[in-house]
């Protein structure tokens, strides 16, 4: 079992079985894990870490598949991608702040012929290296290879021919094959699937797919204006009255098929519009923008973003131990919530959701620190204002 410690007491994590859960200095020392400096501070809230807990790493931004919706713009080609040795050393970065998961994805990470290498050295580190591929380049061999990430998600978002609503083209096959090729390996294996309002009312065959074929989890990921997707997110995104209904679609759903359902957490305006019980929330770490904190983004090229549907601003992953806690546009996303506007400030989730997705107030309204346009809180105080 991995450990960090924090003011608040620290966070554990462990393989076997797979979890990560923020505890109390009282639980470390149960643990005997031992003191820590940090606990000399009388303050014992969760504020900033001292690492992200989980980072996305997009080792390349190639891609055969070619999505509209691709928040990268993958593209053939090469796109000064960091070598193999050059993203061995931000790996050695993240592992001396003691970052616990790292997000191994593109474009399409299958397209670096270093890609178990660079997993094997994730894992020499002490991170878990998790991935997720299109199913395109599978095959049976790479699938036994895949045994060395902690989970590996296919991305499918819809079956038949709802899967290609957003693709470039039909690959429903491709994944399908890919999906088999993955369990019948005994590797860990789930679904990425980007909503939009056109495959929206595909979501419950998408369940009985995961089901029937003993996928362990479906991770429902909101379509994003970034990339390609900013061409097309006001026809594609949610329609308000979809965003009310997905959370208790997906509740029933993941309890009669016996499925973890996960949404990301640009989705959480919605399931707070709800009004779930606070305690609830943060007993089971349900937090909205965690970008720059919690996790964050890194491009190909070793930028550093909040999270990986924003824009870096300058800072180097070479750079990221000593910038941490001071980097300017990190602190900006940090500490939003203080500068929140209406209906935000008023809302009794504030803390919780801090203003929905951010990527979406950026490229929505043309500010960052708008309230996220489709939280439907957000969507009503608008039309009542007009």
């Amino acid at each position: 079992m991995k450990h960090r410690f924090e003011n608040f007491g620290g966070i554990i994590a462990s393989d076997e079985p797979p979890f990560l859960a923020f505890v109390d200095r009282e639980f470390m020392r149960e643990m005997g894990l031992g003191e820590s400096p940090l606990w000399k501070s009388s303050d014992d809230t969760i504020g900033l870490l001292s690492a992200p807990t989980e980072v996305h790493l997009a080792t390349t931004e190639a891609c055969p598949v070619q999505c509209r919706h691709c928040y990268m713009s993958a593209k053939e080609g090469e796109t000064g991608e960091l070598t193999t040795e050059k993203l061995k050393a931000a790996l050695e970065v993240l592992a001396e702040m003691g970052v616990f998961h790292v997000a191994l994805g593109g474009g399409e990470a299958l397209v670096r012929s270093d890609l178990f290498e660079i997993a094997t050295y994730t894992r020499e580190l002490g991170m878990v290296p998790n991935l997720t591929v299109s199913g395109a380049l599978m095959t049976a061999q790479i699938a036994q290879q895949m045994k060395l990430f902690g989970q590996i998600n296919v991305s499918v978002d819809g079956v038949g021919l709802r899967y290609g609503v957003f693709r470039s083209q039909d690959r429903f096959d491709d994944a399908h094959r890919a999906i088999k090729m993955l369990l019948d390996a005994g590797v860990s294996t789930g679904i990425n699937c980007v909503v939009g309002r056109r495959n929206f009312d595909g979501i419950p065959e998408l369940f009985q797919y995961a089901k029937e074929h003993g996928l362990n989890e479906i991770e429902f990921l909101r379509f994003k204006p970034v990339g390609r997707g900013s061409k097309s997110y006001l026809l594609e995104r949610t329609t308000y009255e979809q965003n009310l209904s997905l959370l208790p679609m997906l509740s029933k759903l993941s309890e009669r098929h016996g499925l973890c359902a996960k949404i990301d957490c640009s989705f959480i305006p919605m399931l707070c519009a709800h009004n779930p019980p606070r305690q609830l929330l943060e007993t089971t770490a349900t937090y909205g923008c965690e970008a720059g904190n919690v996790l964050l983004g890194i491009r190909s090229d070793g930028s550093v973003s909040g999270c990986s549907f924003l824009q870096g601003e300058g800072l180097s992953v070479f750079d990221l131990r000593a910038a941490w806690a001071s980097d300017e546009n990190l602190e900006k996303l940090r500490t939003w919530p203080r500068r929140a506007p209406e209906p935000c400030r008023s809302c009794p989730y504030l803390d919780i959701c801090k203003g929905g997705c951010h990527a979406v107030s950026a490229a929505v309204t043309g500010n960052i620190d708008a309230p996220d346009p489709d939280c439907p809180r957000v969507a009503r105080f608008q039309a009542e204002s007009e």
